[in-house]
């Protein structure tokens, strides 16, 4: 199990939780599932992203706006509900593609918006935390890829890097661990997955520290660039396969 893509795949979820919270980690779905199933691979996937969200909470300490984030945890746990429900049989490529697409769309709404518009700092509204909380529960529950979308409406809101990460980490800590009792119902997680996921613990911190030092010397302007980039990729990624 620990090849090369595997390594990686790992290191990325350290780095984009740690780094630039972007869903760069969104990679390591595909990438692990290239050497074992699906299925098997997002239960392998669920304690590692799990430490490294307490790695991110432990480095941006206090570090966050958790009012930003209750309504899209509200919203996650009907998402998550549904995503269950659909796991099984929904076409996993198609909803990538549609992610992707989206976050694309969006990614490039926010660039226009940050050259023409810079003083202006998106305010959301509750139900807005709803429905993008619902969509990325969904998304998470049944390919872990719920990063670019919230990404995308933390950044629009114009954080200092430092508390886009830690929110960032706040709602991903709570709505990784909604995802725990259903993928042990559905069989996803069990005893034997956890095992194996355990051997793979070693490499997250070392992605949570190079995203750490990147998010804490990079300028705010260059960081939020990058941002942007790295949102492009993954989606390019997930349209492509």
């Amino acid at each position: 199990m620990l090849n090369f893509l595997v390594i990686l795949g790992v290191f990325l979820i350290g780095l984009s939780k740690a780094g630039f919270a972007t869903g760069l980690g969104v990679l390591t779905t595909p990438l692990i599932t290239t050497t074992m199933p699906a299925q098997k691979a997002l239960g392998i996937i669920l304690p590692l992203l799990s430490f490294a969200d307490l790695l991110t909470i432990a480095f941006y300490w206090k570090k966050w706006n958790p009012k930003v984030i209750i309504p899209v945890l509200v919203g996650a746990l009907p998402g998550i509900i549904v995503g269950m429900f659909f796991i099984r049989g929904v076409d996993d490529v198609l909803l990538k593609k549609c992610i992707g697409l989206t976050t694309i769309i969006f990614t490039l709404l926010l660039v226009v918006r940050q050259v023409w518009f810079p003083k202006r700092v998106y305010v959301p509204k509750f139900w807005h935390g709803l429905v993008i909380g619902t969509i990325a529960g969904f998304t998470s529950a049944i390919s872990h890829a719920a990063g670019p979308i919230v990404a995308i409406y933390l950044i629009a809101q114009k954080m200092d890097k430092q508390i886009f990460v830690g929110t960032s980490a706040i709602y991903f800590t709570i709505g990784n661990l909604m995802k725990v009792p259903p993928y042990i119902v559905s069989g996803i997680l069990n005893w034997q997955v956890f095992m194996q996921s355990l051997i793979l613990f070693p490499i997250v911190p070392l992605g949570v520290i190079a995203g750490w030092w990147a998010n804490k010397y990079l300028p705010q302007k260059v960081f939020t660039y990058l941002v942007y980039i790295f949102l492009v990729i993954t989606s390019i990624k997930l349209i492509i396969g």
